[in-house]
């Protein structure tokens, strides 16, 4: 039986997805889903200040999961609100494919040229947004394993974004994964396939 970790129906599960720029009010594009019930503003706007550019964050609430992440050739944020039941590694493979998508559609100029709360020059992504929540599990993005919590007794699903094992240099990827309070430190080869794990002390 697949569980709602594994199902990638990120239709049912994403909320919003905006672009802005970093340090600003400006806003490129936004897209919301009817799931969300209410104005994705505020939480776009708490990811402009991130502490640094190129890295993935994640901000958990209790009703929505941001992860965002700074464009640092373009100081363009790419932010994702999603139901907190989606990883944020599922969350930030898809915006790795959003930013691809987008770059490949738009020249990169035209970000220096928006202001404001509206850019309608964008506005033809929407489509890319809903193909992307409608097909994600065929864009094999991601990889999912099931490792065995020692603390807690129990097989957990757990999402790795393909990029990271094909990127790293190392041929033992350690990976942390935090759940129910405490963290597993999972060991993936460059197979996806888990060498080792154990418990870890996790301080945030």
């Amino acid at each position: 039986m697949i569980s709602m970790v594994e199902d990638f129906n990120l239709k049912e599960h994403v909320f919003f997805f905006g672009i802005g720029r970093y340090q600003a009010n400006d806003t490129f594009f936004n897209w919301e889903s009817m799931k969300y019930p209410k104005s994705s503003y505020f939480e776009l706007k708490l990811t402009r200040n991130a502490p640094a550019k190129n890295e993935f964050y994640c901000v958990n609430r209790d009703d929505v999961k941001l992860v965002y992440y700074v464009h640092g050739d373009t100081d363009a944020v790419f932010t994702i609100g999603a139901r907190p039941i989606v990883q944020s590694q599922t969350l930030e493979a898809l915006i790795e494919h959003l930013i691809e998508q987008f770059f490949d559609m738009y020249d990169s100029s035209l970000l220096y040229s928006c202001y404001g709360d509206t850019c309608h020059i964008f506005n033809a992504f929407d489509s890319i947004i809903k193909n992307a929540l409608e097909n994600f599990k065929k864009l094999d993005l991601v990889k999912f394993a099931r490792v065995n919590c020692s603390l807690c007794q129990k097989t957990i699903v757990v999402i790795v974004k393909k990029s990271i094992i094909e990127n790293s240099k190392k041929t033992t990827i350690p990976f942390v994964y935090v759940h129910s309070g405490h963290s597993i430190l999972i060991y993936f080869d460059r197979n996806f396939k888990i060498r080792g794990s154990e418990f870890v002390t996790l301080s945030y």
